[in-house]
């Protein structure tokens, strides 16, 4: 099979690959990463949330209408779980790393594609453009 891409292609790629896990945003989103990934807090909110949401699931998949009464136990359960889970500060962490990184990698994307086309990405605000971009 041919290869894609030159020689000189990849070179310049790995130069920005190493340019962005050079950035402070990357190694901020693999330390998230990381402690997200240790946190046997989060990890067990999100195991219960996730069971409980199967429990719901299987109660409506039933057929049948499931008791009113336990369904507002296990729908509150799961609705106290989301906020602790998305309050939790290993999660708010990683979530703003995340956020942080996905807009230098959008950047990066959007910057690849206007050299190539010569035009940027939608920024889906009409008024950047003056709506003529019919997205």
């Amino acid at each position: 099979m041919a290869e894609i891409l030159t020689n000189e292609m990849k070179n310049v790629i790995a130069s920005l690959g190493a340019l962005i896990k050079a950035d402070s945003r990357c190694a901020d989103i693999e330390k998230a990463i990381a402690e997200y990934e240790k946190s046997e807090e989060l990890n067990g909110l999100i195991a219960e949330y996730n069971t409980q949401q199967n429990i719901l699931a299987d109660m409506y998949g039933k057929g049948e209408t499931p008791d009113d009464e336990m369904r507002e136990t296990i729908q509150a359960r799961i609705d106290e779980l989301y906020d602790t889970i998305t309050t939790h500060p290993v999660y708010t962490a990683y979530l703003e790393s995340k956020n942080a990184f996905d807009e230098l990698t959008n950047e990066v994307y959007g910057e690849l594609q206007f050299v190539i086309t010569g035009k940027r990405p939608c920024s889906h605000d009409c008024s950047s453009c003056g709506g003529g971009c019919n997205h």
